[in-house]
């Protein structure tokens, strides 16, 4: 019988039996040996057996590729019994007889974190039973094991950095189910001014603070952040080192420890605990898990302040793949200002639209439009970039690009004709590959002349855009150009220096809509 095994030899190992016929492998539903692993499409790769028991195996345009023996699939292979293929990173053998892999004679041991999380989870639960009873702490992990296992909890609980102040406020809740406290704060320094700010997250018993909630002593933040260390106040009322600390007298503080928010050499804020009522509550023991605690809620604030500047740029480099090839973002990269200012410039810019699309879609179901714009978009574009031309927008069906924004080359003009003949061989070879749609063809227009270009938009939608007539009047020359024709204005030819790359027939004059006399156009014959 033959059969295919997924993850051979592992715990999820799977056994498939090939039936006579087409066996689809993938993630989707539809498939007949689905793998819910992210690596494989939803129809990645098909095996069909036939009645004589040969089997081929062949890849059905997967994102991440089809591999046998570690080479991957161009064209469809038979396969031999107990060959090895893998569909991105999940790996099947194929079989004819009875077929597993020994498990290891190692034995790795697993362990659950589930006791940790039921610690952490109690400490939670008691601190807050007890902080709405006015009660005091909860029992405590008393030996190292014990605290280290809390602490373990923490760093798991600041792992994602998703959203930064929930976790941090589950840290704050620790603190509070581990220390005998009435208030315990995050304090970050202000990056502008230098200054201690409000409290980014904050915990407090209410029951026992009347109206002194949110007032910290800045004596007690300087003196830990001056010297980079965490201090306990035993009795802070009547620390001398805190002399003059009104907010103390003002709120009573009897007991408090900061700890300095220091991920690297600098200090971003404090967190800080107190108890108003009880003298020399906290010991040093208390300081140094307070202490741990800072490393970790610094780390993790650092991580998300991290993490959200990969987003913006990430977000930003998305926003640059879209209009600019990667020589040109490599320079914006280093110059962000070039798209944010707008300048004067001269561009070539090209119109490049479907002929006949009207006719055409109205002929296609609109899943069927959708699928020859998905392929035609890709193909022009990836020209543009290779050209090191900047894409604008795509119309409906047409495409406008620009050369000369946001730099501009002396070579501009040359490069958007020679994308022009690019698009229409390119286009060619697609409309012969669209066997099941009518025949695909374009027509082309470009122009040369001086436009405004940068950013338009809003904050949450930005467009980089070239606005002038230039581009305008190559959306008209566009217009004047048939089906596989490309049309050029005067200004681009000027602009070629010297003989066309191209014949060149023409001029022609054609009336088009904003101009009072007909303008001169030049077809291109690109397919000598």
């Amino acid at each position: 019988m033959a059969r295919v095994i997924a993850n051979p030899g592992h715990r999820d190992e799977r056994v498939h039996e090939l039936a006579v016929g087409v066996t689809v492998i993938g993630r989707g539903r539809e498939s007949q040996i689905r793998v819910t692993n992210k690596s494989l499409s939803r129809q990645h790769a098909s095996l069909e057996r036939e009645a004589s028991g040969r089997v081929t195996i062949k890849d059905v345009g997967s994102k991440n590729g089809t591999f046998v023996e570690g080479r991957r699939l161009d064209r469809p292979q038979e396969l031999e019994d107990g060959q090895h293929f893998s569909c991105g990173d999940v790996v099947f053998v194929y079989s004819l007889a009875e077929y597993s892999v020994a498990p290891p004679e190692s034995f790795v041991r697993e362990i659950s974190t589930e006791a940790t999380r039921v610690l952490v989870n109690d400490l939670l639960t008691q601190a807050r039973n007890r902080r709405s009873s006015g009660l005091g702490r909860p029992r405590l992990p008393k030996t190292a094991e014990g605290r280290l296992q809390v602490l373990l909890e923490v760093a798991r609980l600041l792992s994602s950095p998703e959203d930064i102040e929930g976790q941090l406020r589950k840290i704050l809740d620790l603190v509070f189910s581990i220390l005998d406290i009435d208030r315990v704060a995050l304090i970050m320094i202000d990056e502008d001014t230098g200054e201690f700010g409000p409290p980014i997250v904050e915990s407090r018993r209410e029951a026992t603070l009347g109206e002194t909630s949110g007032t910290y002593s800045r004596h007690i933040l300087n003196y830990v952040r001056e010297r980079s260390v965490a201090a306990l106040f035993s009795d802070a009322a009547a620390d001398p080192r805190l002399d003059g600390a009104q907010s103390i007298q003002l709120t009573s503080v009897r007991s408090s420890m900061c700890a300095p928010l220091k991920p690297h050499d600098a200090i971003m804020g404090v967190l800080y605990v107190d108890n108003l009522t009880i003298p020399a509550v906290f010991t040093s023991e208390d300081l140094e898990l307070l202490s741990a605690f800072a490393a970790q809620a610094a780390i993790a604030i650092e991580n998300s302040r991290l993490y959200q500047r990969l987003q913006d740029e990430a977000v930003a480099r998305s926003n640059l793949l879209r209009f600019f090839p990667p020589t040109t973002i490599a320079q914006l990269r280093k110059n962000p200002r070039l798209t944010a200012e707008v300048i004067d410039t001269e561009v070539t810019a090209l119109f490049c639209d479907i002929s006949g699309f009207t006719q055409m879609s109205a002929q296609m179901q609109p899943r069927d439009v959708m699928e020859v714009l998905n392929r035609y978009f890709p193909v022009v574009t990836e020209i543009v970039f290779d050209h090191e031309g900047t894409l604008e927008k795509y119309i409906g069906d047409a495409m406008l690009a620009v050369w000369g924004a946001p730099f501009r080359r002396v070579d501009d003009a040359k490069r958007a004709v020679q994308a022009a003949v690019d698009m229409q061989e390119a286009i060619t070879k697609l409309s012969l590959e669209l066997t099941n749609f009518p025949p695909l063809r374009v027509h082309i227009g470009l122009n040369t002349g001086r436009v405004a270009a940068g950013n338009i938009g809003s904050d949450h939608y930005l467009q980089y855009a070239t606005i002038g007539d230039a581009t305008n009047l190559a959306s008209r020359i566009c217009s004047a150009a048939g089906p596989g024709e490309i049309a050029i204005g005067v200004a681009t030819l000027e602009r070629l220096g010297g003989p066309p790359p191209f014949p060149i027939d023409g001029p022609e004059f054609h009336e088009v809509r904003g101009r009072d006399q007909p303008i001169a156009v030049y077809k291109l014959r690109w397919d000598n």
